[in-house]
């Protein structure tokens, strides 16, 4: 795959097919998501501009690094109309892919000639990639273990199966 994926973040982070470690609040799941992102445009060879909707609690930051563009949205302004904005700028409009559940978003794209995906299929792309391959540019060794659990989907199970026992009879 080669050319730009354009991507509606919040959209993504809210997909049911997006998974992201319990313990994260929105600005972690966000950032999990951005380490997910540099890994899949490395190994796909792509370029991808993240858009989240802006609020009053989120810095007005725009960061690029080789591959990956984050943008947020101004105040008082959707994700979703700077992604129709992209999407009717784009100059390479036949390499461009377009990553939302958003019917609007999508049959822009389709108008304008672009491909587009829904948050779910992209995301089964995205949790294909191999656990080792996912990392944050610049970031230590150490630090990724930290979020990277080895644990199994059994062990996970299990977990879940604690934690969600009512044992307020035992006491």
């Amino acid at each position: 795959m080669q050319g730009t994926i354009l991507i509606d973040g919040y959209n993504v982070l809210h997909s049911p097919a997006f998974h992201f470690p319990l313990n994260l609040d929105l600005e972690g799941q966000r950032d999990h998501l951005i380490r997910l992102l540099y890994s899949y445009a490395d190994q796909h060879g792509v370029d991808i501009i993240v858009v989240f909707d802006s609020s009053l609690n989120t810095p007005q930051r725009q960061f690029q690094t080789r591959r990956v563009r984050v943008v947020f949205s101004k105040p008082n302004q959707e994700a979703d109309a700077v992604i129709r904005q992209y999407i009717r700028q784009e100059p390479h409009i036949s390499q461009l892919t377009v990553v939302s559940s958003d019917q609007a978003i999508r049959f822009t794209a389709y108008d304008h000639g672009a491909r587009s995906l829904s948050s779910e299929e992209f995301c089964r792309q995205l949790f294909s990639l191999p656990p080792s391959s996912v990392k944050r540019a610049g970031e230590p060794e150490e630090t990724r273990e930290k979020y990277e659990p080895n644990l199994s989907d059994q062990d996970i199970q299990e977990w879940m199966e604690l934690f969600n026992r009512d044992d307020s009879n035992e006491i």
